[in-house]
């Protein structure tokens, strides 16, 4: 299901428009076209494989017997969870067009990231910055999303706030980002598979988003909007 938010946050050059259903059905929807910000909220919580994981590195049936929905996306990185309430997940998603599209994969995702810290900001947190490094994996951020750094993605110190992924196409790009209002990792990390990996991801340091979730976009959207 989708509606347009237009009339509740600021207006163009960035319309903002809210879908919600399950991982697996906003991972297929359709963002191409306008360059736009779109709000996906999950219907359950999930974890979202990244492109080219295989589902072997999460029992899917542990996970689906505690309420958790397993898909995938068909933009990298490591698995990322989703939740209706406690992450913030929206996909920006930008035409070839337009004035923010980089060639350099490496660096597509920077702009994205500096409008992020300027809506944290807006929210309060201090010392918010843009990684813009070269990518750093390790061994648990090939397999968790939150235990690597990509450039674009923004952190506190080095607690992660915000992570990003894209899919770029003939039609433009999508980026996919998620940010925690709550981070509990002792909800999902006993269904990874590698023991070592959901150990190492239950101990990482993440920097949750002390805000309103709608009070989050609304300030994101005035920050796309200004870069």
């Amino acid at each position: 299901m989708s509606s347009d938010l237009s009339s509740a946050v600021p207006s163009a050059p960035w319309p903002t428009r809210r879908h919600t259903g399950t991982a697996a059905d906003l991972q297929s929807y359709d963002v191409t076209g306008q360059s736009a910000l779109h709000v996906m909220t999950p219907v359950a919580p999930a974890l979202v494989l990244g492109s080219t994981q295989v589902s072997s590195s999460v029992n899917t049936v542990s996970a689906e017997a505690a309420g958790l929905h397993v898909c995938q996306r068909r933009s990298g990185g490591g698995i990322v969870f989703v939740h209706p309430v406690d992450s913030v997940w929206v996909d920006v998603f930008i035409s070839r067009d337009d004035a923010h599209w980089v060639d350099d994969v490496g660096r597509s995702s920077l702009w994205l990231g500096h409008a992020w810290v300027d809506a944290l900001a807006a929210c309060g947190m201090v010392g918010a910055r843009v990684y813009d490094g070269p990518m750093q994996r390790g061994n648990s951020g090939a397999v968790v999303c939150f235990a690597s750094s990509a450039p674009g993605e923004v952190f506190v110190d080095e607690m992660k706030v915000v992570g990003i992924s894209q899919r770029r196409s003939r039609d433009g790009a999508r980026f996919q980002c998620i940010a925690y209002l709550r981070w509990a990792p002792e909800e999902w990390t006993s269904h990874l598979t590698d023991e070592s990996v959901a150990a190492t991801t239950s101990s990482l340091a993440v920097h949750a988003v002390s805000a309103d979730a709608d009070v989050l976009i609304q300030h994101l959207h005035r920050a796309l909007a200004n870069h």
